[in-house]
């Protein structure tokens, strides 16, 4: 029994490892990014908070092209609640998670919620392949050249995925973690 739990724990070990694919590349953040949105007026405590990838800081802009190549900047989701989900196909735990994810739009979707997936696979076809096949067509979904997408994923201290980050509708990150950790009495306050 002990040997299976160990054998368990290798090939658990070497999986997150395959999959922790930002690890060991120079996963620096750009600096000085800009907020998502501005400091709201009414609530001044807010506009405090710095812009970075930590719960309780303000999420960083950005701008990548959906699949048909017409590029959205990321602060245009301003004033919505927002699942910022990163994913690729060649991410096993990835498709497993996805379809929660989009229980999750389709749930609070009436309530504001926006799913923007930037996807990290090499080819946008790939993607775009697995999102149409499985009709995932609420999802804005994002796509650029891997290099440009990782940046991104380490403007959000992402080291591995799936990850799947929640912002409110004045920019504040409110969950930065696994999708399966994502659960309605983490999402619900923040619609």
């Amino acid at each position: 029994m002990v040997r299976r739990r160990v054998a368990w724990g290798v090939a658990l070990g070497l999986a997150l490892a395959a999959s922790g694919w930002i690890a060991g590349t120079g996963g620096e953040a750009p600096s000085g990014a800009d907020a998502i949105c501005p400091p709201p007026a009414s609530s001044p405590d807010l506009g405090e908070a710095e812009v970075g990838p930590q719960v309780g800081q303000r999420a960083p802009d950005f701008t990548l092209p959906d699949l048909s190549g017409t590029p959205v900047q990321f602060s245009s989701f301003c004033g919505y609640p927002v699942l910022l989900d990163f994913w690729a196909t060649w991410c096993k735990p990835c498709l497993t998670t996805v379809p929660a994810i989009e229980a999750l739009r389709q749930r609070y979707g009436a309530q504001g919620l926006k799913v923007v997936a930037v996807n990290l696979d090499h080819r946008r076809e790939d993607g775009a392949r697995f999102l149409a096949a499985n009709g995932y067509t609420g999802f804005i979904a994002l796509w650029a050249p891997f290099t440009e997408a990782r940046a991104v994923a380490y403007l959000y201290g992402i080291q591995a995925i799936p990850h799947t980050v929640l912002i409110d509708r004045h920019g504040i990150i409110r969950f930065s973690g696994p999708p399966a950790l994502l659960t309605d009495d983490v999402i619900v306050p923040w619609l």
